[in-house]
């Protein structure tokens, strides 16, 4: 397109419907925003473009179209969440949540037409001022947390809340933008990275796939915004301060009581704090929670264990009264049981207070939280594990069928064997005829055996033909041999396919196609591929960055033979605590052994 910063754009002056776009105000990676004008009313827009560049594409007809089939089904998941985004937004009308107009489908995508605001974003003023007093600070917060109030009640949650999306308006009032509900809506595919905003995301958004997520995550998030506005930096990243819990760094969050202290209240750094706490058990559960501690209040009590953030389509109105109506109803049973001793006339009653259960440290949560993904890791595996042994079965089953000899043939019989004739007693002669002696008959003239067949060549010769290929710069052969022998059960053609899916070298780039590619690689015990797994996870590559499962995949390649995997092992293992890497050894030493039995 002709914006060069932006050439995934429509351009200047392109028509949808009657709005006439003029330039680009921004581009995320699932959409683009253009400041627009509405012909009709004569007034500018903000209209944002559903285009996830991860999974879609623009043609030259301007239409947006995912890149491979297997990506479609992900891409249309995400436009109809983007759609009904749009749809539940415009039912809030605040003047401090972004107010959406309309939603269109067009261009195979969908667009989602917004009130434009003038001014510039939080995290350019805070650009230019570095930090901001308090009174300043609180008018922006307060404001935003009436807002994302009604929002949460709704039953959403924003995701995403960071200095970027507060838009300051030309009268200094607030307005927060950009809700994450379609960026959310692809995290349900594992091939997708988890796209967080470093500083600003708390620890359950690296590794949650949503159920742990809910009012917490988003208040976490405001807290860090107003961290970075009294700092004048933002606050250690979450997957930073959890190795300095564990122990493996030094590096821990400095408090916003210690940051601010003498310049804020200690009220409000106080409630920073307690926004800030690590575990999403220990921060306000809600909103009016935290506004209390804001103000001055003391807080309410938090839930034993808060519920998931439902998304209000998901729940009828007929389907909420009886829940309601139905939980008083057993409050007030449960109430009145509770009373009973104390209303029967008798011995008083003595008041014994249980003692409360000590508050797991924050290690504990985090190791915890550990536990649990390395046992969801180990029933994938074991899943996966068991399907390949499946299917070794039904190979074995193939070949002995292959082996049997066809129904309809007879088994071959040997001639019988010829029986001795008894030699008859010869009558007395006649006189003998003249013998004639028969003509020799013509000699067979000898046939040339036919020429043997040119021998085709074997699986190694066309593997060795397709690197050459490759290496000459001739990717599109390359691949095209590649992909005929990984379909024969190749782990080393498998391995090449998988190099030029991840930088688009005759094939589509394509991170998924990559990834099957080494894992199937590594199914048939190549170590190799078990590097480019390594790779993967390092690098966050098809799928989410994770230094301890890059290292568990370095150490089987090594395990494997592999001595080219022990430099990125050993650098891998420096970002570890040692139990860390006590856990991922032996899990790489599980691969190893997996792949040998293979």
């Amino acid at each position: 397109m002709s914006d060069n910063a932006f050439p995934d754009a429509l351009p200047p002056q392109y028509g949808l419907h009657w709005y006439v776009l003029e330039r680009v105000l921004g581009q995320g990676g699932f959409g683009i925003t253009y400041l627009a004008r509405d012909t009709n009313l004569d007034q500018p827009v903000a209209i944002k473009e559903y285009l996830p560049v991860e999974v879609a594409t623009r043609r030259p007809d301007a239409t947006v179209t995912s890149r491979t089939d297997e990506h479609d089904e992900r891409y249309r998941w995400g436009l109809e969440r983007f759609i009904r985004e749009a749809r539940t937004l415009a039912r809030f009308d605040h003047p401090n949540i972004v107010r959406v107009h309309s939603v269109f489908e067009l261009n195979n995508t969908a667009y989602m037409v917004m009130r434009f605001e003038e001014g510039e974003t939080l995290a350019a003023l805070l650009e230019r001022r570095h930090a901001l007093g308090e009174a300043d600070l609180m008018r922006v917060l307060l404001p935003i947390l009436d807002g994302l109030e009604l929002v949460h009640n709704a039953g959403f949650i924003h995701r995403d809340i960071k200095p970027d999306n507060i838009h300051i308006r030309s009268d200094g009032t607030p307005v927060l933008l950009d809700f994450g509900s379609a960026r959310h809506s692809l995290g349900h595919s594992r091939t997708v990275t988890i796209l967080v905003a470093p500083g600003y995301a708390p620890f359950e958004q690296y590794y949650s796939s949503g159920e742990n997520q809910g009012p917490w995550t988003d208040i976490y998030s405001l807290g860090a915004t107003c961290y970075r506005a009294i700092a004048g930096r933002a606050p250690l990243d979450a997957i930073a301060r959890s190795k300095g819990i564990l122990g493996s760094t030094q590096e821990i969050l400095v408090p916003a009581t210690a940051v601010g202290s003498a310049r804020y209240s200690d009220r409000l750094l106080k409630a920073l704090d307690h926004a800030l706490s690590f575990a999403e058990k220990d921060r306000p559960q809600s909103i009016a929670e935290w506004r209390k501690e804001l103000a001055g209040g003391k807080p309410a009590p938090a839930p034993a264990k808060p519920a998931p953030v439902i998304p209000v389509s998901t729940v009828s109105s007929s389907r909420i009264a009886p829940m309601v109506w139905g939980g008083v109803g057993a409050a007030i049973v449960i109430g009145a049981l509770a009373a009973l001793p104390w209303l029967v006339p008798g011995k008083p009653q003595p008041v014994v207070q249980a003692e409360p259960a000590p508050a797991p440290s924050e290690a504990e949560v985090l190791r915890r939280m550990m536990a649990d993904e390395q046992q969801k890791f180990a029933e994938e595996r074991k899943r996966m594990e068991e399907a390949a042994r499946e299917l070794q079965s039904e190979r074995r089953r193939l070949e002995e069928e292959r082996a049997k000899p066809a129904p309809s043939a007879k088994p071959r019989s040997e001639p019988p064997p010829r029986i001795a004739r008894a030699t008859p007693i010869p009558e007395p002669a006649a006189p003998k005829a003249a013998e004639v002696t028969p003509l020799p008959l013509p000699a067979p003239t000898p046939q040339s055996a036919p020429p043997p067949a040119a021998r085709a060549p074997g699986p190694a010769e066309l593997l060795a033909s397709a690197e050459r290929a490759q290496a000459r710069g001739d990717y599109g052969e390359a691949a095209t041999t590649f992909k005929a022998l990984a379909e024969n059960g190749s782990p080393r053609a498998m391995v090449r396919l998988g190099d030029l899916y991840l930088v688009g070298q005759g094939v589509e780039r394509s991170d998924e196609l990559a990834l099957r590619m080494f894992r199937g690689a590594y199914e048939k015990g190549d170590s190799e591929a078990q590097q480019r797994l390594g790779d993967m996870y390092a690098k966050g590559r098809g799928v989410p960055q994770n230094n301890f499962h890059a290292y568990a995949w370095y150490s089987a390649a090594v395990l494997s033979g592999n001595a080219a995997a022990k430099g990125e092992q050993e650098r891998i293992g420096a970002t570890l605590q040692t139990v860390e890497v006590e856990q991922a050894r032996k899990l790489g030493e599980r691969y190893a052994r997996a792949a040998k039995e293979r």
